[in-house]
């Protein structure tokens, strides 16, 4: 049995007049190659989300979040893919996996809308931000990771390299466990302490499972977890 994995659609820009709801065919591909099964988590609002500034959309009704509850009870895992802008559907979606304890990983813009949960959100933006913006490096810096996590616990090592591709980074916050962070002092990942698997990571491993084996375990425990949250919930 494979679990589903939800991924979270983005917004993105058409070049027609029609606007997207999208995933990136690395995150599905990730997902495969990992052993699971990736379906598409749809945002519930009648709105052009693109064309829309966050902060001025209507907030979520009681029926638009039984829709994305729906969606969740389908799940065994939730993958929040990277972006360059989140929404209060998003924030939701971290709210309930948490509460529910459904498996958990955000990449990215994912990692970073996870520290949302319960509070307003606390990011600004890499002062040297050539230091963590790069597409074309492979590696772009490497990663510190703390020995009683469970980012240690799935890689088993202090240190990894590992890609970017961000313009801002999350504060301290004491609602999650600091997992990583990069020479400069930039985190890396967090983890929510009280759920099974609650994993988030600047950067991408999505990008690199053909052919670095940290992403490889990264994802492979994340399916691992769905695959135990499956089997606990038949």
């Amino acid at each position: 049995m494979k679990p589903l994995i939800g991924i979270l659609g983005r917004s993105e820009e058409s070049k027609t007049e029609m606007p997207l709801i999208s995933i990136q065919e690395k995150e599905r591909m990730a997902v495969i190659k990992s052993g699971g099964i990736p379906i598409l988590i749809l945002p519930p609002q009648t709105v052009e989300y693109r064309r829309s500034i966050p902060r001025e959309l209507p907030k979520l009704t009681k029926e638009e979040k039984e829709i994305i509850d729906k969606q969740l009870r389908v799940v065994d895992g939730i993958l929040l893919p990277g972006g360059d802008i989140s929404y209060e559907y998003d924030r939701y979606v971290v709210s309930r996996a948490i509460e529910k304890d459904i498996p958990l990983l955000g990449i990215c813009m994912g990692m970073q809308v996870m520290t949302f949960y319960n509070k307003q959100p606390n990011l600004k933006k890499i002062e040297k931000e050539s230091s963590h913006f790069n597409r074309r490096k492979k590696y772009v810096h490497g990663t510190f990771i703390d020995t009683k996590s469970k980012l240690y616990e799935i890689v088993k090592q202090e240190k990894i390299e590992v890609n970017s591709i961000h313009r801002y980074e999350v504060q301290k916050d004491n609602q999650f466990k600091i997992a990583a962070v990069s020479a400069d002092g930039v985190i890396e990942a967090i983890e929510y302490p009280k759920c099974r698997f609650c994993l988030g990571v600047q950067f991408h491993p999505e990008l690199n499972i053909d052919t670095d084996v940290n992403s490889q375990k990264i994802l492979e425990a994340f399916i691992e977890a769905a695959l135990l949250y499956h089997n606990q919930h038949i």
